[in-house]
């Protein structure tokens, strides 16, 4: 968000986008778990949590720095070997749920898009300047919601993908060595932040990971709606 600071229209949007996303992901994960039998994420009271107990400071920082970051995991019952399948679909339902909001974002741009007309003399150009903040504050809130997508199946926990992946995976020592590591140890936040902030601070040596794959997201969903961004 520092490097958008003369653009009020992306600074508003990855903000919006962000907190929208946190909520909607956590929402549905409740939900989805609900439908699976697994009461814990809603005793856990993280529908009434505030942003404090769903997104970390390490997360804020790459928000801050890099425009995108990870909310907190939602309890839920992985215990029991099980139920392993159930958890993993409630938590699929987190990234979807960006996925849904990227396709929404989308198509509000499109339908606004379609309905900006730009007439002539001054109440023109003003509807034109109110229509263009409108447009790119709905881009970025796409592109927000793409990235917090794509970052929710990187396999490292703390992310969703992370957890389905030792979830479904082997329970050996090794493998079970590795997932206390990255938790426990918050390895798996450090490499988060290697991935989002490194690309920032060395755009020359490191490739972003979120930005060689947004793009390609966006223009297949926009595909969806009607939208033309190739």
């Amino acid at each position: 968000m520092l490097f958008y600071l003369t653009e009020p229209a992306a600074l508003l949007g990855i903000a919006l986008a962000f907190i929208i996303g946190v909520y909607a992901r956590d929402a549905a994960q409740v939900g989805a778990a609900r439908l699976v039998r697994d009461p814990t994420p809603a005793r856990s009271g993280r529908l009434r949590a505030g942003l404090g107990r769903r997104v970390s400071p390490f997360s804020w920082v790459a928000v801050l720095i890099a425009g995108v970051g990870w909310a907190e995991p939602v309890p839920m019952n992985d215990v029991w070997r099980k139920r392993r399948f159930h958890v993993s679909a409630a938590l699929l339902a987190g990234p979807l749920a960006y996925l849904l909001l990227t396709v929404a974002a989308l198509g509000g741009f499109r339908a606004l898009a379609d309905r900006a007309v730009i007439t002539g003399g001054n109440r023109g150009v003003e509807i034109g300047a109110v229509s263009g903040f409108a447009l790119s504050l709905l881009l970025w809130m796409a592109i927000t919601f793409g990235m917090m997508f794509i970052l929710s199946l990187v396999p490292v926990p703390p992310t969703d993908g992370g957890r389905i992946l030792f979830l479904l995976g082997p329970q050996s020592p090794g493998w079970r060595n590795v997932n206390y590591r990255l938790t426990e140890s918050n390895l798996g936040v450090v490499i988060l932040l290697a991935i989002l902030l490194l690309p920032r601070l060395l755009p020359s040596l490191v490739p972003s990971i979120t930005g060689q794959l947004i793009g390609p997201l966006l223009v297949g969903l926009g595909g969806l709606v009607g939208l033309d961004l190739g």
